[in-house]
């Protein structure tokens, strides 16, 4: 069984309301958005397996700003594609900026 892991950082902005959700919740909120936009993730391996996600950088509670973080997929995902499936998901607040592969 192949593990290809294909990274793709993004950028998160956190603005409005969504500067009062800690960086768990918003950990949170994007797993979810991620298993709701159907795009090929990632999981870990293990008992309870999880999309692999890390996030670089969090920003403090009543903040506003980027968040850095790390996706990963099964196969290589276009920016395009990335921001059609996966930001209708995404709450209100919480935008992708930017992306690099």
């Amino acid at each position: 069984m192949e593990n290809n892991k294909f990274p793709v950082k993004i950028f998160l902005h956190k603005k409005g309301e969504m500067i009062y959700f800690s960086q768990l919740d918003v950990y949170r909120l994007t797993e979810r958005a991620l298993r709701r936009s159907g795009l090929p993730l990632y999981f870990t391996q293990g008992f309870n397996p999880h999309p692999k996600i890390s996030f670089l950088s969090g920003l403090k509670v009543g903040q506003e700003g980027k968040i850095e973080s790390i996706l990963y997929f099964k196969e290589p995902i276009s920016f395009t594609r990335l921001k059609t499936d996966l930001l209708p998901q995404l709450p209100l607040g919480l935008e992708i900026s930017s992306c690099v592969e």
